[in-house]
């Protein structure tokens, strides 16, 4: 049987709201350990752990060239918009129908624009949430 392995090649981020050709990411997704309890008649528990929360970065090349694509969003007069930083709905794509997807919170956003090359964004995140996993080999 041949196997592939994720290369990064197909992979991707999508952050709603946000103006930047993304192409990598990081992720550090934790585990809660939630607790079930039986009925009163059968007193005895269970438990699971559950993908939840955690932090990561992704980053990319700040696209500038259409109205719309600043680095983060903006208000009118282009004050940045701190409370678009929060709910951001993140997609993160290991290989085609293998992602991670939940709702993370936008901390921190890095800009570096040297003089001879591209201007790159990194932004770092943290989950607000359960973090949902698609793992489709066949996709």
């Amino acid at each position: 049987m041949a196997t592939d392995i994720v290369s990064g090649i197909t992979g991707a981020v999508t952050a709603t709201g946000f103006g930047v050709n993304l192409d990598a990411w990081t992720a550090s997704i934790g585990a809660e350990e939630t607790v079930g309890y039986r009925t009163f008649t059968t007193p005895w528990k269970s438990k699971k752990n559950v993908a939840y929360g955690g932090s990561g970065q992704f980053s990319g090349v700040i696209q500038y060239n259409a109205a719309g694509t600043a680095p983060a969003p903006t208000l009118t007069g282009g004050v940045i918009d701190t409370a678009s930083f929060e709910g951001v709905s993140l997609t993160l794509t290991a290989e085609t129908g293998c992602t991670y997807t939940g709702t993370a919170n936008i901390t921190v956003i890095d800009l570096n624009r040297s003089a001879t090359d591209k201007m790159t964004g990194t932004f770092r995140f943290e989950f607000d949430g359960p973090v949902s996993q698609a793992w489709d080999v066949t996709a």
